[in-house]
């Protein structure tokens, strides 16, 4: 039986090898890009500054080679630096997963989040007009909602809003058993409990960026299919 070459990246010492070769390829590339971006024409929209544009180019070089490598980011329902503005979140009710979101393998479980720009609590739920579930980008193989993942976006949101920011932790593919439909249960999960917590549909903005922004149409597509619980 032949065995391909990407087969054996997840696994060491192919996986320390290959790290090593594409940090030292970046680097070398590095130069290279610096002056195919410096023209405006060449960027991939002409409003990026030339550090977006680079910034760009090196997320997608590091997600092509984690999913070769089968990278695994740490997954974690601890509160960590987030402290009080971290909430984990129980699964709901069993006959609210159903259609498309039902699996023989695949269940809801608990899962986290991240609120901003503060702890959320019910004294100070009026002082907002409502709450944005979004889910964060990351080619649903990275990122986590926290902080140091999203900190500065859901400042942009909630300085640009008078809304509650949370940023859910869902499950990504690139950790076992998270397949899908994990993600999609999961926005189930967190769209459930800000219900739960007292706020009103109408009062519920569903956002997302990349991936995200996949995971918030389909999950909008998921409640508009009947299939609600």
């Amino acid at each position: 039986m032949a065995i391909s070459l990407t087969s054996l990246l997840p696994y060491h010492p192919f996986k320390a090898l290959y790290a090593t070769l594409a940090i030292i390829t970046v680097l070398a590339r590095l130069p290279f890009w610096f002056l195919y971006f410096l023209p405006r024409f060449m960027r991939t929209h002409p409003s990026y500054t030339l550090r977006q544009s680079l910034m760009l180019q090196l997320l997608r070089c590091f997600l092509h080679h984690a999913s070769l490598t089968n990278f695994h980011p740490p997954w974690t329902l601890l509160p960590g630096v987030e402290k009080d503005q971290w909430e984990r979140i129980a699964p709901s009710k069993k006959d609210i997963y159903k259609g498309v979101l039902e699996d023989e393998e695949v269940k809801p479980v608990e899962v986290g989040g991240t609120w901003y720009p503060g702890p959320f609590s019910p004294d100070n739920q009026e002082k907002r007009k409502g709450v944005i579930l979004h889910f964060h980008g990351g080619a649903y193989i990275v990122g986590d909602g926290r902080k140091a993942d999203l900190g500065f976006g859901a400042g942009l949101l909630t300085r640009n809003t008078e809304y509650w920011v949370l940023s859910l932790q869902y499950r990504i593919s690139s950790n076992p058993g998270c397949r899908f439909p994990a993600a999609l249960q999961d926005a189930v999960t967190g769209y459930q409990f800000l219900l739960d917590k007292g706020f009103a549909a109408n009062d519920i903005i569903v956002s997302g960026d990349s991936a995200g922004a996949n995971l918030a149409v389909a999950f909008l597509r998921q409640r508009s299919s009947g299939a609600r619980g």
